[in-house]
């Protein structure tokens, strides 16, 4: 493995590479890691003992040498997850302090399927969803979203309404979809044509997608005014719509 792989994770090169010898070597002396490491004996030293204080390594007394053994690689793992939770939790706070210009709503685009299914991860994260939705394009270019999505609505019992387009492949998406979403999942039928895409509203953001084989895109608006403005406008659409499912 390249040392790089770990130098995104937080590592010094020269530490990765010594942790990567020490992967590779068991139990090894200082010497022997610095050679397995292509460095020069005292800067090793240096770089192990930070390992050390990081958890990565542990000294093994061996008569009167030390020796030197490598945490096991799962930590890495474990830790990425606790800095990747770390920053989720301190999102709000983040978006608060960018937002902090008054009357400023915070808008992104992100472009291209990756960009997209980051949105509706976070949707996945929500307490209520509101869609409005061309149900069978999205279950056709996103089909492990729309099971994805669906599993989480019935796992994590979020209240979710969507407002789908009228047509037969829509209501069979919709039918399916509710086959797994279960009983939080409702939806109604539009009562005017128009709907193409798929648009949600969740929190106090709305995420406004363009789904297209060939041009991918989400614009997501995070603004109590204006998401509180879309969320009546819902809830108006809403009672105006065909009841479908539950």
């Amino acid at each position: 493995m390249d040392s790089n792989t770990l130098t995104t994770l937080g590592f010094d090169e020269k530490a990765a590479k010594i942790y990567l010898a020490a992967l590779s070597l068991g139990t090894a002396s200082v010497q022997t890691l610095a050679q397995k490491a292509d460095l020069k004996r005292p800067t090793a030293y240096i770089h192990i003992q930070q390992l050390m204080k990081d958890g990565l390594l542990e000294k093994v007394p061996l008569g009167k040498k030390e020796y030197y053994y490598p945490a096991n690689p799962e930590l890495l793992e474990l830790r990425a997850q606790e800095q990747l939770q770390a920053v989720q939790a301190a999102m709000p706070e983040l978006r608060a302090i960018q937002n902090a210009e008054q009357g400023r709503p915070g808008v992104r685009v992100l472009v291209g399927k990756k960009g997209m299914e980051q949105i509706y991860d976070e949707i996945s994260q929500a307490n209520n969803i509101r869609f409005w939705t061309n149900l069978a394009t999205f279950e056709h270019i996103f089909h492990n979203t729309f099971t994805h999505l669906s599993e989480t609505i019935e796992q994590n019992q979020i209240r979710t309404r969507e407002i789908i387009a009228d047509t037969p492949e829509t209501r069979r998406s919709s039918k399916r979809y509710a086959l797994t979403a279960g009983k939080h999942y409702s939806s109604r039928l539009a009562t005017k044509e128009g709907i193409e895409n798929d648009s949600a509203i969740y929190g106090n953001v709305m995420a406004l997608f363009r789904i297209h084989e060939n041009n991918l895109f989400v614009v997501r608006i995070e603004d109590v005014s204006i998401v509180g403005t879309m969320k009546a406008m819902f809830d108006m659409a809403w009672q105006a719509a065909k009841p479908f499912i539950n």
